[in-house]
């Protein structure tokens, strides 16, 4: 079930929804790094969404972050028209054709679990009835983790992107807002309804799996986001699988071997962290093509310093420049 999660955050990134947890909570992300004689490129996974007072500026992140001349990210999601185009996307795309309903297209004890998960999420059946699967999905997922207490507005991503603007930082992106969309609406029509289907029936299991999921996150434990998200994707939805992590991935992979081929200094790379986990990650793409990769920082349980140097030096050292 947890791998719902990772298209959850996805989801959010583009919602504009706004809610507060009522308790702070600590956090250290796995992060990794890897280099040449001129370039170094640190990856951090992110959590798209987050109550907003999650802490997870780590002191390794922090030096990481000051040395960082470049800031990649996933997409733009705070650009100016990134929601007019999201809101026509999903009004022209969104809906089934010629007034078909959802609760027509699955089974008459999915169509009553599916009834009974939009009331509970205080949405109005008559609104998600007519969409198309993948748009019912990502709605119920997004209010879901919404009534978590989580606020896109305080993911990593958005709070990171705002600071390396101001910071005068060279900030790119990966994907732009339309390939994001496109990885739903482009979707064959058994897929897509496998993927609502899924989320149906998983329901119950949604709160217990997010929170595992979330603390797997904080603790920096790339293994069981790997177990938990990524192999059970890949088992249960490899299409959604392919087409969310591993072509993305090859992708990324070969744009990152390109700077550590051609430019100089210091890049950070902050993507979700389900795509820096596992066999089929940014980083396992990158050790293919015969680059080195480390973790980093203190999220891994053997490691205490940043690649064997002092992070109180460090970050002394940083504020001096």
């Amino acid at each position: 079930m947890a791998w719902k999660t990772r298209l959850t955050s996805l989801a959010a990134a583009w919602a504009a929804f706004g809610w507060s947890a009522s308790h702070a909570e600590t956090a250290n992300p796995a992060m990794w790094r890897a280099a040449d004689a001129d370039t170094e490129v640190i990856f951090l996974g992110t959590f798209h969404i987050l109550p907003k007072n999650v802490t997870w500026r780590t002191p390794a992140f922090e030096v990481a972050f000051a040395r960082a001349d470049i800031v990649y990210f996933e997409v733009d999601a705070a650009a100016p028209d990134a929601q007019s185009k999201t809101l026509s996307v999903l009004m022209t795309e969104g809906f089934n054709e010629d007034g078909a309903l959802l609760s027509n297209m699955l089974s008459e004890d999915d169509a009553a679990k599916l009834r009974g998960i939009v009331t509970s999420l205080g949405l109005p059946f008559e609104g998600v009835n007519p969409m198309r699967p993948w748009n019912a999905f990502l709605t119920l997922s997004v209010q879901f983790i919404v009534q978590q207490g989580f606020d896109p507005g305080s993911g990593v991503d958005s709070v990171l992107l705002a600071e390396s603007r101001t910071k005068g930082k060279d900030v790119r992106f990966f994907e732009t807002i339309e390939q994001q969309l496109a990885l739903f609406t482009e979707l064959d029509a058994d897929t897509e309804k496998d993927l609502l289907v899924l989320t149906i029936r998983d329901w119950d299991e949604q709160t217990e799996g997010f929170d595992d999921l979330f603390t797997a996150w904080k603790n920096g434990d790339a293994a069981f986001i790997n177990e938990e998200m990524n192999r059970t994707m890949k088992t249960q939805a490899p299409i959604v699988f392919d087409r969310l992590i591993v072509e993305r991935n090859r992708a990324w992979s070969e744009e990152i071997a390109k700077i550590l081929e051609t430019e100089t200094g210091a890049v950070l790379v902050a993507v979700g962290a389900a795509h820096l986990v596992g066999d089929q990650s940014v980083q396992a793409m990158l050790s293919e093509k015969g680059v080195a990769i480390e973790r980093y920082g203190a999220a891994n349980e053997d490691a205490d310093a940043v690649h064997g140097d002092d992070i109180g030096a460090i970050l002394k050292s940083v504020g001096e420049e």
